[in-house]
């Protein structure tokens, strides 16, 4: 008993039992909100090729035929190509121009009407009667660097768009 009464004073080790429970919450913490601060730049960086995209498309005067230099400003921040990828890990294909719905890496093409009020006389938006709109979106995955499975967390999805008007060449 007395052996007993000793080891159950005894404080040598508690502080590595306390650093052997507590170490694994935080690192789980650390890593965790470093995964999710990548996941948030990586969508920043996404979102201002996604912009630059669509605003490139809006100053063409054929969107369709401007689609590869358009997917190379989302990929390297230039029309021709050359530097670094804004993302490492994105890599779309080829931007679809249509003029319907669509999903993936995409370009819509839209018409609004632009009618004259018959109280102001002045219509809607400045222009035309038909006023074109282009949307860029990209649909991605985020491949993560790890953190996210160990949470038990499934791949995250997110979908980024970006519309102008066009004004062409």
């Amino acid at each position: 008993m007395r052996a007993f009464h000793r080891l159950r004073r005894d404080e040598s080790g508690a502080a590595m039992v306390e650093a052997a429970v507590v170490m694994p919450v935080l690192f789980l913490l650390f890593f965790g909100v470093f995964e999710f601060s990548k996941l948030f730049y990586d969508r920043h960086l996404v979102e201002t090729a996604v912009r630059d995209t669509a605003r490139y498309l809006a100053r063409t005067s054929d969107p369709a035929a401007a689609a590869e230099q358009a997917r190379l400003l989302a990929v390297y921040g230039t029309v021709d190509g050359n530097g670094a990828r804004r993302v490492s890990w994105w890599n779309p294909p080829a931007l679809t121009v249509t003029a319907g719905s669509c999903s993936g890496f995409c370009a819509v093409v839209t018409t609004v009407a632009n009618p004259i009020d018959s109280v102001t006389r002045e219509r809607t938006y400045r222009g035309t009667a038909d006023v074109r709109t282009i949307e860029v979106s990209a649909e991605l995955a985020y491949p993560g660097l790890g953190t996210l499975r160990l949470l038990g967390l499934d791949t995250l999805r997110f979908r980024v768009a970006h519309a102008e008007r066009v004004i062409g060449l």
